[in-house]
């Protein structure tokens, strides 16, 4: 049945359990359950269009140049040097790649001039500096766009956002392979920005749509069954860009077009069955808006709330997370993009088997980050723990116990060793979903957007300063002893970060999460449809006790 009339942005003015009780999960698969399918694909599509580039780079600019050799099938492939040797240095007007950016070979004439037009089967010597610009002009755009992004969630809803930056990396990935042909590297660099600057407004929206969807009781489960769409993308792109990559019937090229494909298909999705609210979703049944609603989630407000900065940068708890994000951001994106160069450099591994080595920790991750939201939902229904120690043991788990690993994994000399104590760090850094991740949401469910957007924001600022601790402590990719200090300060990075959240978590709704509440009027459409929905029930109970 579908819902009229239902005006409401967030969250409840009191929570729930001081007015009316909670009413009794509805049975089977609900309109929440069909968002967070929508949102996980969402997210799935997303990361696995931010981590290919970390594997497709190492085939981007590799020295052998046999997929290019499939492309000329006019010309005896004999004539081809295999061995990578560099272009002469004559840049012609047609070609506007420079030559020592290009892998040509010792090729004929007209082998040169197929390589040179319209083909993106080719490869690019890009320097180690270089290569480090492309892959984090990404997080440039993304950090800079997080905090506007988690305003425009607030103000305008999680679904328009989310459309926009589907849209937007679906065409540039389609464009990507064709782009250095004509403006060399600098052109990789604008199209990974421009994915990054759309992409900031994800992990807000998101925020912001669960902040109205999720029952407090859910919110655990429901919340990382949605980002776990994120090692989930990275599982999928990480084992499929590594066939891909070391394919000559397909090349690196095809993994830009597949990412590309799957980003538009998901904006269709979102297009058609995507709901900010459930004031939103045509196909909400009334007992589970009643549930909804039963936990304090529905602001029943038809006014738009401001958001009080001043009382949220007051906020030591505010702050303990946003710390905490910082170090967890630190580590994540260290793992996530140079893992596939340290295991290719130092271990050795080749590009087929850098691909499924570099997906098997986010396999681990994904099944990990769904276990703690089930068993974080479980201690709480239990009363086996109190939500504030909750977060806190799972952020300690994700933050701590995962850097010790990490500093293991740098050690060991065995590829097996090593993949399965990267297994382990990875797939235990997943218990942050259930630590700072989802208690920005406990603070105050009616900003969740807003404060997600901050923190993303400044989490991501600080990781820019990976690259730079990359090039300035790596230097040469085969050095294992400078890639052992680099994982170790990370590891300190996350370990202090994680007694700053531990001392100062807070896991109630803080006050101003109501902020503005004098100036919202007192007539509420969904409160008189939900008073009388509970009250139906109540005298439908009584008939069938008065009947028995």
């Amino acid at each position: 049945m579908g819902v009229e009339n239902v005006d409401y942005h967030s969250v409840a003015e009191k929570d729930s359990k001081d007015s009316q009780p909670t009413p009794a999960a509805p049975k089977g698969f609900g309109a929440r359950h069909v968002q967070a399918l929508i949102l996980f694909i969402s997210i799935t599509g997303m990361f696995s269009m931010r981590a290919q580039l970390s594997v497709t780079m190492v085939a981007m600019t590799s020295s052998n140049i046999s997929d290019a050799i499939d492309l000329c099938n006019d010309v005896d492939k004999e004539n081809y040097v295999n061995n990578g040797s560099s272009v002469d240095h004559n840049k012609t007007e047609d070609n506007k790649t420079t030559a020592n950016e290009l892998y040509v070979g010792n090729c004929t004439e007209h082998q040169r001039t197929i390589l040179s037009t319209w083909s993106p089967y080719r490869t690019y010597k890009w320097n180690k500096s270089t290569q480090e610009m492309i892959l984090f002009s990404f997080f440039v755009g993304y950090t800079s766009m997080t905090f506007p992004m988690g305003i425009i969630a607030q103000k305008y809803g999680g679904k328009l956002p989310i459309l926009v930056a589907l849209a937007v990396n679906g065409v540039v990935s389609l464009l990507t392979p064709w782009i250095p042909i004509f403006t060399g590297w600098i052109g990789v660099c604008v199209c990974r920005l421009l994915q990054g600057l759309t992409q900031a407004a994800l992990f807000p929206s998101i925020h912001t749509i669960l902040g109205k969807w999720a029952p407090i009781c859910e919110r655990g489960r429901l919340s990382t069954y949605i980002y776990s769409g994120s090692q989930f993308g990275t599982i999928l792109i990480f084992q499929v860009s590594g066939v891909l990559a070391g394919n000559p019937t397909f090349g690196w090229p095809s993994i830009f077009w597949l990412c590309g494909c799957v980003s538009l298909c998901c904006f269709c999705l979102v297009a058609w069955l995507g709901a900010a609210s459930p004031q939103d979703c045509a196909s909400i049944s009334s007992e589970e808006l009643l549930y909804i609603m039963g936990d304090g989630i529905a602001d029943l407000s038809s006014k738009k709330r401001k958001t009080p900065w001043k009382q949220i940068l007051a906020s030591t708890a505010v702050w303990a997370s946003v710390v905490s994000h910082i170090g967890s951001a630190m580590g994540y994106i260290l793992v996530l993009v140079q893992t596939p160069t340290y295991m290719s450099k130092v271990l050795n591994v080749d590009i087929k088997r850098n691909g499924l080595y570099s997906s098997l920790p986010y396999l681990a991750m994904y099944v990990m980050t769904l276990f703690f939201g089930w068993l974080s939902d479980m201690l709480r229904a239990k009363n086996i723990m109190s939500i504030r120690n909750i977060r806190r043991t799972a952020n300690t788990i994700g933050m701590v116990v995962s850097g010790v690993f990490l500093v293991v994994f740098g050690f060991v000399q065995s590829t097996g060793l090593a993949v399965v104590m990267l297994i382990i760090s990875v797939g235990l850094h997943s218990g942050v979903h259930v630590g700072f991740h989802i208690n920005q949401i406990d603070l105050a469910p009616n900003y969740a957007g807003p404060l997600m957007g901050m923190g993303n924001m400044m989490a991501n600022l600080m990781s820019l300063l990976v690259p730079v601790m990359v090039t300035n402590i790596i230097q040469d990719d085969t050095n294992q002893r400078r890639w052992q200090i680099l994982f170790i300060i990370i590891a300190v990075i996350q370990i202090v970060s994680n007694l700053l959240f531990v001392i100062f978590v807070k896991a109630e709704v803080q006050d101003w999460n109501y902020y503005g509440d004098d100036d919202i009027d007192e007539k509420h459409p969904l409160k008189e449809r939900s008073t009388s929905l509970f009250e139906e029930k109540d005298t439908s109970n009584g008939k069938a006790k008065n009947e028995s």
